[in-house]
C-alpha cells in the first residue's frame, strides 16, 4: 500500500480523483507529461487494489 501511494502517477491520480470523477481522457490531459500506458497502468493498478472503482455508462461508443 505505501509503494503504491509513494509512486509520482498515483498520488496526481489520487489527487484529481478526490475531486470528483473524471474521464480516462480527461485525466491525462489534466496531468501532463503522464504516457497513456503509464496512466492505464495506474488506474489498474488502483483499481485492483480498490482505491478506485470504474464505472460503464451503457452509451454508444462505451463511455467510462
Amino acid at each position: 500500500m505505501l509503494g503504491r501511494m509513494g509512486d509520482k502517477w498515483t498520488i496526481l491520480v489520487m489527487t484529481l480523483l478526490s475531486e470528483r470523477p473524471h474521464r480516462f481522457n480527461e485525466l491525462k490531459r489534466l496531468i501532463g507529461g503522464v504516457s497513456q500506458q503509464m496512466l492505464t497502468r495506474t488506474l489498474r493498478a488502483l483499481e485492483r487494489d480498490g482505491m478506485v472503482s470504474r464505472e460503464v455508462f451503457p452509451t454508444m461508443p462505451p463511455q467510462v
